[in-house]
Order: C-alpha cells, then sequence, then structure tokens
C-alpha cells in the first residue's frame, strides 16, 4: 500500500477539509490529532455563502446547510435603535445567497464522517513533536497514544494546529502582531420568548457591543465586549442578562446556557504561510477579530487553495512551482478579510458621541441607498477574494472567482473538481465552420484539462463580461480564472498551441498529439 504522502498537523475543521481534498484526488494523508475532541462548544459559527460554494466542491456543502440553520440578514442596531441592514439574499451570482449558523462541533462531526468515507480518518492521541526538511521530504517525531515516538517520512507537512501552533513554531515562522484590549464573552443560549429568525444582529452602544446570531431551535450565540471592571472567565446568567438589558431593545431572558467563556482576540500573521515543503493554514497561519466572523471561513479558503495544488504535485500533474503561488495569493486576500475584520471591531466600540452620531449616519445613509450593502455583503460573504488584479466590472481579470460552481446544473457549465476546466467562447460574431473545427481540434490534441464548449448559449452571469471575440477560459480547480486565452486569430492548430502553453504553466502535460513548434 502507498505509504501517507502528506502529514496534517490538527484535525479542525481547516485540517479535515484539507485532507478531504487530498483524498477525494488520490492522495492520502496521515491526520493527527493532540488530543480528543474536548468540548461541544465552540466559537465558529458561521459559514458564509463562498465558504459553502467550495465546501459543495469538497463534498459537504449540502449536508451542513442541512445541518445549519439558514440566515439572510445582518442587522444593526446602535443605542437599541436600528440604524442599518445588510442582506445576503440580494447576492448575484453565488450558488448559496445566504449563510448559515451551525456549531462548530456539528461542522467537526459532519466533515469526520466524510473524511472517514473517502476511506481516511484521525489518529487521536498522536502529537507532533519535532521535524527536519531535507530536498526530498520532511522527517517528523511523534509521540504515539502509548507514549513512544517514532519517526516518520512524508513528502510535505501542513500544520493545521491552531494559534499555539507547533509546526509553525518549530519550522521557524515568524508570528508577529498584536493583541486587542478588548475582550470578548460567549454562550449559547435559549432567549425566552424568542424565534429563531432569519437575521443576526449586531448591538452597539458607547459602553460596548452584543450580538445575537440565531443558532435554531430557539437557541442563540450571544456574543458580548466585556466591562472592564469583569476580570471572570466563566460569565453567568446575571451577566449576559445585564447586557442584553443595557445594549439590546426589549426585556430578554436567558433560559439553558449549554456553555459560557471569555477569550482575547489577537490580529497575527506568519511571516510566511509555506515554503521547503511544510505549509501553514488557517489559525496557524493567521489570527483576526472575530468581528464579522470571518476567522473559520478564511482557513477554509487556505485550505482548498493549498488543496488542490498540493494533490496535484503530489500526484505528478502539476509542476512543483505551482505550491510556490500558495503564500503569495493567501496572504492579500486574508489581509484584507483581517482588515475588514479590524476595522468593523474598532467602529463597534466607538464611545464618544462624535463618533458614534457619525458612524449612525453613515449606517442609515448606506441602508437607504443600499451602499452598506454592495460594499460589506461581498466582503462578509467572501465571494470578492480574488488572486491577482481586483476584478473589474464589465470585463474578466485572471484571479477573480468566476460565478460557476460544481454541482450539477442545466443552466450553467459545472467545474471540474479535480482538473483545470477550458471554457471555449466562441464570441459575439459567432463562425460555425471555424468553430467547430477549433473545438475538434482541442478535443483531440490537448489534455489535462476538462473542455466546455459555450457555443452560443454562454451564463447570463459571465455574458456582460465576456469578450467580443473567440477565447478560451482557463478556469482552475477552485473556481478562480486563471488565463484568458485569445482564440479568433489564425488555424484550429495554433488555437491548440495557445490553449496548451497556457495550460502548461501549471500543468505537465497538455498534448495528446505532437504539435508544431509555434513561436511564444
Amino acid at each position: 500500500m502507498q505509504r501517507p504522502r502528506v502529514l496534517v498537523v490538527g484535525a479542525g475543521p481547516v485540517g479535515m477539509v484539507l485532507a478531504a481534498e487530498l483524498l477525494a484526488h488520490g492522495v492520502r494523508a496521515d491526520v493527527i490529532s493532540k488530543l480528543r475532541r474536548q468540548s461541544p462548544h465552540s466559537r465558529a459559527t458561521i459559514l458564509w455563502p463562498r465558504i459553502l460554494e467550495l465546501l459543495d466542491r469538497v463534498g459537504v456543502g449540502r449536508k451542513l446547510v442541512e445541518g445549519g440553520h439558514y440566515f439572510d440578514q445582518m442587522n444593526y442596531y446602535s443605542n437599541k435603535k436600528m440604524i442599518g441592514l445588510v442582506r445576503f439574499d440580494r447576492l448575484r451570482g453565488v450558488g448559496y445567497p445566504f449563510a448559515i449558523t451551525i456549531p462548530q462541533w456539528r461542522t467537526e462531526a459532519i466533515l469526520e464522517e466524510h473524511l472517514t468515507g473517502l476511506g481516511g480518518g484521525i489518529d487521536y492521541d498522536h502529537t507532533f513533536l519535532d521535524g527536519t526538511r531535507h530536498p526530498h521530504g520532511v522527517d517528523c517525531r511523534l509521540r504515539l497514544p502509548d507514549g513512544t515516538e517514532e519517526t516518520r517520512a512524508y513528502d510535505y507537512v501542513v500544520g493545521a494546529d491552531g494559534y499555539s501552533s507547533v509546526v509553525r513554531e518549530v519550522f521557524g515562522f515568524r508570528f508577529t502582531g498584536r493583541t486587542l484590549r478588548t475582550r470578548l464573552a460567549i454562550t449559547d443560549a435559549e432567549i425566552l420568548g424568542e424565534t429563531t429568525s432569519s437575521e443576526a444582529a449586531y448591538y452597539l452602544t458607547r459602553t460596548g457591543n452584543m450580538v445575537l446570531a440565531p443558532l435554531g431551535d430557539g437557541v442563540f450565540r450571544v456574543g458580548a465586549s466585556v466591562p472592564d471592571d469583569y476580570t471572570g472567565d466563566t460569565p453567568d446568567r446575571d451577566f449576559f442578562e445585564t447586557l442584553l438589558a443595557e445594549r439590546v431593545p426589549g426585556v430578554r431572558r436567558l433560559g439553558e446556557m449549554r456553555f459560557s467563556g471569555v477569550f482575547t482576540a489577537h490580529v497575527r500573521s506568519a511571516a510566511r504561510y509555506g515554503g521547503d515543503r511544510v505549509f501553514l493554514v488557517g489559525d496557524s497561519a493567521h489570527a483576526m477579530s472575530p468581528s464579522g466572523a470571518q476567522g473559520l471561513n478564511t482557513g477554509i479558503q487556505d485550505a482548498v487553495n493549498l488543496g488542490w495544488k498540493l494533490a496535484g504535485v503530489v500526484r505528478g500533474d502539476y509542476r512543483p512551482e505551482l505550491l510556490d503561488s500558495y503564500d503569495p495569493e493567501r496572504r492579500p486576500a486574508v489581509d484584507q478579510v483581517a482588515a475588514l475584520s479590524t476595522r468593523l471591531a474598532r467602529i463597534g466600540l466607538y464611545s464618544s458621541r462624535r463618533q458614534t452620531l457619525a458612524r449612525d449616519a453613515v449606517y442609515r445613509l448606506g441602508t437607504a441607498t443600499q451602499t452598506l450593502e454592495k460594499a460589506l455583503a461581498p466582503r462578509l460573504a467572501q465571494i470578492d477574494t480574488h488572486y491577482g488584479a481586483r476584478p473589474r466590472r464589465r470585463t474578466l481579470v485572471p484571479g477573480e472567482r468566476l460565478p460557476l460552481g460544481w454541482r450539477e446544473s442545466s443552466t450553467q457549465p459545472v467545474l471540474s473538481v479535480d482538473r483545470f476546466t477550458v471554457l471555449l467562447w466562441p464570441g459575439l460574431e459567432y463562425r460555425h465552420e471555424y468553430w467547430t473545427q477549433v473545438v475538434d481540434a482541442l478535443h483531440a490534441k490537448v489534455s489535462g484539462a476538462a473542455l466546455v464548449d459555450l457555443g452560443g448559449r454562454p451564463p447570463g452571469l459571465l455574458l456582460g463580461k465576456l469578450p467580443r471575440g473567440a477565447h478560451a477560459l482557463a478556469v482552475r480547480p477552485d473556481g478562480h480564472l486563471d488565463a484568458l486565452v485569445p482564440l479568433d486569430a489564425g488555424s484550429p492548430e495554433t488555437c491548440v498551441h495557445t490553449v496548451a502553453r497556457a495550460l502548461a504553466r501549471h500543468v505537465r502535460d497538455t498534448a495528446t498529439a505532437p504539435l508544431t513548434a509555434v513561436p511564444a
């Protein structure tokens, strides 16, 4: 049996998504966890639209939606009066125009079941101790459940072991940043007399803020900034009910409290997210303010970005240099999300009258004109993630997310999960005979990608951005545009060369038949 090629240290949602990506594409991975699941209570509860799309390609999107609670609106209050709202059901070009709330323990249970179904699993009570890199792999020293130590060889190691990552420390990745001053308290609890709606809400006051997010069955995630004079670590019912009375309109009483706790948020980043056969994902690579509930979602984006590349390189389908793109792609994307989270946290803690009046005016005007929604909804949903130049309204730009998915559809092309997809667009001046020759030549001579002929029926969400002339759109397995290749000049043979050359930047074998040299 083939030995595992990748060691994934950490069995939270991010580590399991990465392992599922690898296993689904034929790459064996060892997933280890120092501890068994400690508690059914956790901080992360929201999965945003783009992450649900990506979990579709992993194979668990629908199951997570079924196990979660639908919400499509975020409301904002100031001093108990509503000042703004952001709706997600008006997002265009998304597979899921909504988010879900779901306890992290349930997300983990669904992912672990999926991992088992792929032939994988988690080795609990296994501790990563140390590692040594060499040109052809990484030797890792592990402590096994019986206390003995063992050295195992892997091609690659991925640290998904959280904020206190041992992998990050062992391999010398600097982790710099700052700790936020305000502490945060959370609980999952019933709110008596409340029904769990499809709306989450932030309540802002000059003395602190609060968030209520429905989890279903009358239970809410209740979060609050902690007053400076509170020094405890396990807030009780009186603590939360006092803040509810101060910050939230109406009289609210808590029913059963599932847990409670206080934590301090950090904004930090590793100096590099990976290199030399070792990579970091999720909280191992970065930490951010919980405002906007972006942390777990950002980690899953890491896992998908790295997963398809790592699987293809290990299989020998992609060039090893493709892995060099992980850090320069993910770092700017993570920095943008972290900056948004920090800004939302700062705005939510305004305490002066001048600041709050200005903020509230902006929220009210932004809601009336829908500019608040247009600015925030795509960013919170993470559908604006791009790898390269920022997308433009009228033209396609390599690196942008295309509004296409991986589920079977009768109305739009379906992207391939395990290879590049090349969308063949004949242009507005459709020449049937020429185009048929081009498509036939590409099918006969280009490999390493799934070819999809759009013909004269392009998907509506792309129509306004497609170029006038014939083009091939090379789309990565994660749904981002890799290259836009002109096909409206020269012979079909020239088009074959052009597409093969574009794919060859990453794909090792792109041609199934000998091709005559064409000048670059």
